[in-house]
């Protein structure tokens, strides 16, 4: 396991992705905490095979990030985040997160696996899926 933690300013998704690249880890899980400035998330619509996005920012509580950890179909390192996210009214958006920018910090915990997790791509979904 490993523990680390983002600080204001930070991209969430490039920083992780960094991090697993440095430390070599190449599957697992991530757990997150923390709050967010702004964040995209998005929705993929099995119909059309392409991603619907929706901005967020200002005050944003990161009630849940998960990402699986595992490789590309060309073997490069990646995460696949979720994310459930909240504002001031407490109104709740979940999804996909392409990225986020820390507002104060994000803790993040590591479950390295032992276990390869490759994806390939499935065309019939659009999506890379694990092998």
């Amino acid at each position: 396991m490993r523990i680390f933690s983002l600080k204001k300013g930070d991209l969430v998704v490039k920083s992780i992705t960094d991090y697993i690249k440095k430390n070599e880890i190449r599957s697992g899980v991530i757990i997150a905490l923390g709050a967010v400035t702004k964040a995209e998330l998005m929705l993929y619509n099995l119909n059309t095979k392409k991603y619907i996005s929706k901005m967020l920012s200002g005050v944003l509580e990161v009630g849940n990030l998960i990402a699986v950890i595992g490789q590309d179909p060309e073997g490069n390192a990646h995460i696949h985040p979720h994310a459930v996210l909240s504002n001031e009214n407490f109104d709740t958006f979940t999804g996909h997160l392409k990225e986020a920018t820390v507002g104060a910090t994000l803790e993040v915990v590591i479950f390295k696996s032992d276990q390869k997790l490759q994806r390939y791509f499935d065309s019939e979904i659009g999506l890379n899926l694990i092998k």
